[in-house]
């Protein structure tokens, strides 16, 4: 891991010259890929869970920052400020903006090209689109600033401090000041019709909200009643987004809401609605079928249709590169909706997109369509520590399949009973690793011995667990038997994800061999929610995502978490959540689990938020509550020949808001003449 460590800014001589100026930011470049922006202030040393491990190398030099008259923009916007639509780049950008090092300086213009499944929603760059006052690396180990110019914490981490970059706009040219982030606290977290039950969950410690104060026009405090370091990780993470889940645009949003508009209801009956929240919520969301809400993105959406979103370049982003360039260098996103999967993996394999993920069992026919198609592989990955993991309903219904999921020894019965070699080999060449589903090997209280725990393949270890179990074969030795006589028999209840549908076949066949009789049910993801949500299935899957330390430490996301993705103790869960009012009282020793998880959320110091991770995880690996299969597999995606600045290897995934890491804001093309 390389660190930067960042000198206080120096004085700009007017004669200074762009060559010169290149010359010297670029003096260790080999080593610097779009590492990230670079503040005024140097960088202070984190702790671990933002992602500074002991013994980590720095490379230090000197930046130099652009003055006003070294700032340069992209051509399509220098003709709306020579017409007098846009003022002056200077006026745009903040009193001291991000500086992004960049691998190659880019051209501008042009247009990338990718593909959504509905009007408005996600898209393989998306995460671009998500701007919070600090930011990750690609490997989630990092946090520094962004938007915000500085975060800072008093000692027992209760109150932070946000100052955002002195000028800071939204893309319609309206200050972003700390009035939004106080407007949004107290009039949509707080509104008891957009929010019924008060703000989310995480802003609250125990019955007490967060406090939020504006200290002066840049700078606003967040304090708690007890230490809140996830803070931190969550200022650089997704749920800290600005005008989605983090701040609003307030001038904005006042249109939509009855406290500031008397005809709010009015205009949401116009739109379709019937009440003035629900428009407000639908315009609360960033990622969502609406054009015209104002962001802080490189890129926003000035069109939506049901056929495609076009996104352009914000005019007021408060990046720039190395050499003064305002970000970001590729003009448009072009977005096409198209429903149909199978299309969209057509869409990829014939060129139709920028840039986009294969599907790696067909990955001959990209190689094949490589020279016809115009683009090239790059091999990326995924940053899940487990494809597709699986988890029993430990708060079943049916009294026998409770006792029975229940039992350590059948999960680990199911665990070694599964042949990871197998699948590797077969669906990824052998380049996934083979493990159990747990964390991020590089988070700092990280146990190896996690990894391995009841990843071995032993059919005949398996068979001896539920013999010992007393599930006895039927007469045939066909079937294992439940304690009733009846069959034992699994549904494996899932909806289509980025794993392969093989993978959960070869999962069936292996637990056929201990006489498990499973059926694989595919079904649409809300009806998987609510059937798992109600306690009404028997195991489900899904991806070990969010592993590395800047994502596990989000509070109560993890998918190990019982309530999360995987569904496998509500009963537990809602117990606990509702402080014994809901639910079924869970064991001893998952109290203890819950107890100790919220204590770990509110760890006083380094110390004691290693030890309490561990424990946590700890737990959750000798549980095997989450079975996992095999991780950090091949994603190769393909990329338009002449799309530069897109980095050779990237781990993909939601730990670091998948294209929010990748600095798709960097990326140009050699002739953008040809990418209109």
């Amino acid at each position: 891991m390389v660190t930067v460590q960042r000198s206080k800014q120096m004085a700009h001589k007017k004669d200074l010259s762009r060559r010169v100026f290149l010359s010297r930011t670029l003096l260790a470049s080999a080593h610097m890929v779009l590492l990230g922006c670079i503040p005024k202030h140097p960088e202070k040393k984190l702790p671990a869970q933002q992602g500074s491990p002991a013994g980590s190398d720095e490379l230090k030099g000197e930046f130099l920052y652009p003055d006003t008259s070294l700032y340069r923009e992209a051509p399509m916007l220098a003709q709306k400020v020579a017409a007098g639509e846009l003022p002056p780049l200077n006026e745009r950008l903040p009193k001291n903006p991000c500086v992004r090092m960049v691998k190659s300086l880019g051209t501008y213009g042009g247009t990338l090209y990718d593909d959504a499944e509905t009007q408005g929603g996600r898209f393989f760059l998306d995460g671009a689109l998500i701007v919070a006052p600090q930011e990750t690396d690609n490997e989630g180990k990092i946090i520094m600033p962004h938007m915000c110019e500085k975060v800072e914490h008093n000692e027992d981490y209760t109150a932070f401090t946000f100052t955002i970059r002195e000028g800071l706009k939204w893309s319609d040219g309206v200050e972003l000041t700390a009035d939004d982030i106080i407007w949004w606290w107290e009039h949509e977290q707080n509104n008891k019709e957009l929010y019924p039950e008060g703000p989310r969950n995480t802003w609250k410690i125990g019955d007490k909200y967060a406090v939020f104060e504006k200290i002066s026009k840049w700078v606003f405090k967040i304090s708690f009643a007890g230490p809140f370091r996830p803070l931190i990780n969550m200022s650089a993470h997704e749920y800290m987004s600005f005008a989605s889940f983090f701040g609003q645009p307030a001038h904005y949003m006042k249109q939509f809401h009855i406290d500031f508009n008397p005809r709010a209801n009015e205009l949401a009956q116009s739109y379709g609605y019937q009440t003035w929240f629900q428009l407000y919520k639908e315009r609360e969301e960033y990622m969502r079928p609406h054009a015209g809400k104002p962001n802080i993105a490189p890129w926003v959406r000035v069109s939506t249709q049901t056929t495609h979103d076009v996104y352009e370049r914000n005019p007021y982003y408060a990046e720039v590169d190395q050499e003064g360039n305002q970000l970001p260098y590729i003009d448009k996103i072009y977005v096409s909706v198209v429903e149909d999967r199978k299309l969209r993996e057509a869409r990829v394999a014939t060129g139709g997109v920028s840039i986009g993920k294969t599907v790696l069992p067909q990955i001959f026919i990209y190689k094949k369509n490589e020279k016809i198609a115009d683009f090239t592989i790059k091999k990326w990955m995924m940053s899940n520590t487990s494809e597709c993991m699986f988890a029993f309903n430990l708060n079943h219904k049916d009294p026998v399949l409770r006792e029975i999921y229940n039992d350590l020894r059948f999960r680990k019965a199911m665990s070694v009973a599964i042949n990871r070699k197998k699948i590797n080999d077969t669906l990824y060449f052998g380049l996934a690793k083979e493990c159990q589903a747990t964390l991020d090997s590089n988070v700092s209280f990280f146990d190896p011995r996690w990894q391995t725990y009841c990843a071995h393949y032993d059919v005949d270890e398996a068979n001896a667990l539920l013999d010992e179990m007393g599930l006895k074969w039927d007469s045939n030795r066909q079937y294992r038997l439940r304690p009733d006589g009846k069959r034992l028999k699994t549904v494996v209840l899932y909806n289509q994800q980025d794993f392969q549908i093989e993978l959960m076949e070869f999962v069936r066949q292996d637990w056929s061999k201990t006489g498990m009789d499973v059926i694989l049910r595919e079904a649409d993801q809300q009806f998987r929610r609510q059937r798992c949500m109600s306690g009404e299935h028997d195991c489900t899957c899904w991806n070990a995502d969010s592993v590395e330390e800047i994502a596990a430490y989000l509070p109560w996301v993890t998918k190990w978490n019982p309530n999360n993705s995987l569904f496998y103790a509500m009963d537990w869960w809602y117990w606990y959540y509702s402080e014994g009012k809901d639910g079924i009282e869970p064991p001893e020793i998952w109290k203890e689990q819950f107890n100790t998880m919220a204590k770990w959320y509110h760890a006083k110091n380094d110390e004691q938020y290693r030890k309490l991770g561990y424990q946590v995880w700890d737990f959750f690996s000798r549980q095997l509550v989450c079975i996992g299969t095999v991780g950090y597999a091949p994603m190769p995606v393909v990329v338009k020949n002449g799309l530069k600045n897109v980095q050779e290897l990237i781990k993909m995934g939601y730990g670091t808001v998948w294209a929010k890491s990748y600095m798709v804001q960097t990326f140009y093309w050699d002739d953008p003449d040809k990418h209109i």
